[in-house]
């Protein structure tokens, strides 16, 4: 079982969460706005301290529905409707294998595991998108489209792909649901900006956050794109996602169409000065891996080949589970980490104690954990170089240097509290 400790980006939803049930919202500072998230921790908010592993549990929820979801998408896909060519034959796929083949695509893509065990959106938009895959190909178009609503509640990446669907169902669609179809176009982005410009007075806010990348990201290289594409690549798990080679069907490569599409569009984005880090691309690289267990599939039908297959793909697990076994320690370390913090603001007085005292300061990185554990808004933790009357000190990670700088020593995993107001620290 992998500790609930959620990163940063879930900090801040669930830190505007509970501003949204206070009705006292507060987005000047902190990551971009994302409405699902946040108004699904809204609804949580009333859990108090339960909140953030009530979001780990569903943000995990989701991830793992995502895993059979697309198994489930790569069986309709090779049953009957994707084709793949060797030797000159054309043969029916295996749907079974299909399915397989798919589900690991998805499970090994890198960082899937990581981000969603820490309560990141990835792994729910993932499952959201290959969902609407599904209702399409049954025809359900509300629920195909309903669910791609979802999705542009979680990324604005998404956006296109919802506008090209709703365009080319406008037409056959009944009155009804073109109305739905036009509300959906108003509300959608009501919901990103309205928030917003009533908890910061500026609608563009998350804009232009997302226009500040971190260090090392790809939109501070010499050609953004690029970089984008370059970091994106490792994250598919090569030996299924190459399958999409051996496919000629148009269906069976609509999944592969739509993530190329999504992973390009982050390259585009990253080149006009957003971030464009890799985790926004997994949701695309993913479903490349759906289309790829597809034409894999097709060459198990000869024994020779399904061994060859196998023994590639079990190959190819083993960085993987050995970079599970880093994540999950890293994880483990966030999670006492997180759990410290709680025992040292407890041991310096309690919340209320400390923002008497006056503005909190701590590391890059910490500014949403310290923030909710503080019970007050993101823009009252300052970082350094300013300087604060409450520091909180600790090591983001194992072997990293202890920001921002105190008198005493801190062990790992540990937090120290030093005030001006008041000669009682914290060291464990």
């Amino acid at each position: 079982m992998l500790p609930a400790a959620p990163t940063y980006d879930p900090w801040a939803w669930l830190i505007w969460g509970r501003e949204l049930w206070s009705a006292d919202l507060s987005t000047a500072e902190g990551p971009a706005f994302k409405p699902l998230p946040v108004f699904v921790c809204a609804v949580l908010a009333p859990l108090g301290d339960g909140a953030p592993v009530a979001w780990v549990v569903l943000a995990r929820a989701g991830a793992i529905a995502a895993v059979p979801l697309g198994g489930a998408l790569a069986w309709r896909l090779a049953g009957g409707v994707g084709r793949f060519v060797t030797g000159g034959d054309d043969r029916s796929h295996t749907p079974a294998g299909a399915a397989a083949l798919a589900a690991l695509a998805v499970l090994c893509t890198a960082g899937f595991v990581r981000l969603s065990a820490a309560g990141s959106s990835e792994g729910l938009l993932l499952a959201l998108a290959l969902g609407a895959m599904l209702a399409a190909l049954d025809r359900r178009w509300r629920l195909a489209l309903g669910l791609l609503a979802l999705c542009c509640l979680l990324r604005v990446e998404a956006w296109p792909f919802a506008l090209a669907a709703v365009v080319w169902r406008w037409r056959a669609a009944p009155s009804g649901e073109r109305a739905a179809l036009a509300a959906g176009a108003v509300v959608i982005p009501a919901l990103w900006f309205g928030p917003e410009w009533l908890g910061s007075g500026d609608v563009l806010r998350s804009g232009s956050r997302a226009l500040v990348p971190n260090p090392g990201q790809p939109a501070l290289a010499d050609i953004p794109a690029w970089a984008s594409l370059r970091q994106a690549a490792p994250l598919a798990f090569m030996p299924v996602a190459l399958g999409v080679l051996l496919l000629r069907d148009r269906l069976a490569l609509l999944p592969a169409a739509v993530g190329a599409a999504w992973v390009l569009l982050v390259a585009v984005m990253a080149q006009a000065g957003f971030s464009g880090e890799p985790r926004y691309a997994l949701p695309g690289v993913a479903l490349i891996g759906v289309s790829g267990a597809v034409g894999l599939a097709g060459l198990t039908v000869r024994p020779a080949w399904a061994v060859a297959v196998a023994g590639v793909v079990l190959v190819a697990l083993v960085p993987r589970l050995d970079g599970l076994a880093r994540d999950r320690a890293a994880l483990a370390y966030q999670a006492d980490l997180q759990a410290d913090l709680a025992r040292a603001i407890t041991a310096a007085g309690g919340p209320k104690a400390l923002a008497r005292c006056g503005r909190p300061v701590t590391g890059p990185y910490r500014g949403t954990l310290v923030a909710w554990h503080l019970e007050v808004e993101k823009q009252r933790v300052g970082f350094p170089p300013d300087e604060g009357d409450v520091v909180l000190a600790s090591a983001l990670t194992a072997g990293a240097p202890v920001e921002p700088p105190v008198t005493g020593p801190v062990a790992a995993a540990t937090w120290r509290i030093e005030t001006r107001c008041a000669p009682r620290e914290r060291t464990s």
